[in-house]
């Protein structure tokens, strides 16, 4: 019996911790689910018959935690946007029932956002917030204040982009979220 338990332990810890690693996010698309897994960044096409793609490959190999990227849904239903939470990074992420040809991922910025000598290991440092613009998300860190604008295209990846808003840091060598944004009544407005 205590074998029996034992194993039925493990099994469990096991279990959870594949949960913890691997997130599924549902589409707009009812027969795919796309299944990132958070400590990497590689991101699959899963349809509900059991078929599988790979839509973008590893990003971080030696990713530290669990819940480093997160995906988010854009207005296009193929359509979504990666984040690296730990250094600003993202990716739009095009899943397809076409093929091959149409499913990628393409970077937005592939430059951390993070200051170099400072080392970036904090899970949710980058959040992104959509705007009434479809094309278009707010990336904040959350540590120092600091907006960019993130824009996407699926007609034409040179339009991809990711600007500062604000230039300086607002607080200097904070290690936890102390800055959030919340839209004003103005699609074009946020509170910071």
């Amino acid at each position: 019996m205590k074998k029996f338990l034992f194993s039925l332990a493990l099994l469990v810890i096991n279990f959870t911790s594949y949960a913890q690693v691997y997130k599924m996010y549902k589409t707009q698309n009812y027969h795919n689910q796309l299944r990132l897994n958070t400590v990497t960044g590689e991101v699959q096409q899963i349809q509900d018959d059991g078929q599988s793609w790979e839509i973008c490959s590893v990003r971080e190999i030696l990713g530290d935690r669990e819940g480093r990227f997160c995906l988010y849904e854009t207005q296009n239903m193929w359509t979504f946007i990666m984040l690296d939470t730990y250094t600003g990074k993202n990716w739009q992420v095009q899943f397809s029932v076409k093929g091959d040809d149409y499913r990628f991922a393409t970077p937005i910025n592939m430059f951390s956002l993070a200051h170099p000598e400072k080392s970036s290991n904090w899970t949710n440092r980058f959040q992104m917030f959509a705007t009434q613009n479809m094309w278009t998300f707010i990336l904040l860190d959350s540590y120092n204040g600091r907006l960019w604008q993130v824009q996407y295209s699926t007609q034409n990846l040179d339009n991809l982009f990711c600007i500062p808003i604000n230039e300086y840091e607002l607080v200097e060598n904070n290690e936890r979220c102390t800055f959030s944004i919340q839209p004003l009544t103005s699609m074009y407005q946020y509170y910071l």
